[in-house]
């Protein structure tokens, strides 16, 4: 399971754009769980449905993400999760396209509106306040890319290959 595969060296690699993060993300999943197969992802099809569902066009970067990964729990959703296509929603205030969602509803993670048409947006975090009026979506990370790379490192942690003794 654990071929050589320096992450640290691959991080520096990773952030240089989207390409690069996803080279990391196959070779991060190839080296330390199961690698990426072409039926880990959704289908254009799926995206193209929520597209017309939302009446909006997902970026580049979060198509690409949903293809190559998005049906991978252990990497998406073991403690957080991120939204099916047909579940991803714009926010009550009409700011943003929400993709992913904390465990116990304490925040969301989405792509603003406003910067939908560009390739690789920054991705905002919306924290779960008690007084709504002050709620915010306040950036998060630079690149949806780079959030990906995140994501996945953060979820293979609570995945069942237990590459963490947290528990």
């Amino acid at each position: 399971m654990t071929q050589m595969f320096d992450v640290r060296e691959g991080l520096e690699h990773a952030r240089a754009d989207r390409e690069a993060a996803w080279r990391f993300v196959r070779d991060f999943t190839h080296a330390w769980v199961e690698p990426l197969t072409d039926g880990d992802g959704f289908t254009v099809e799926d995206l193209a449905a929520a597209e017309e569902r939302l009446g909006v066009s997902l970026p580049t970067t979060l198509g690409q993400m949903y293809r190559l990964l998005g049906r991978r729990r252990d990497l998406t959703s073991n403690h957080d999760q991120l939204l099916h296509p047909d579940q991803l929603y714009i926010d009550a205030r009409r700011e943003a396209l929400v993709f992913r969602e904390e465990n116990q509803g304490a925040c969301s993670w989405g792509v603003l509106l406003k910067d939908l048409d560009q390739a690789d947006p920054g991705v905002h975090v919306l924290s779960d306040l008690a007084d709504r009026q002050a709620q915010r979506w306040e950036p998060w990370m630079e690149r949806l890319s780079w959030m990906a790379v995140e994501m996945v490192l953060a979820e293979s942690l609570h995945a069942p290959q237990h590459l963490s003794d947290f528990l």
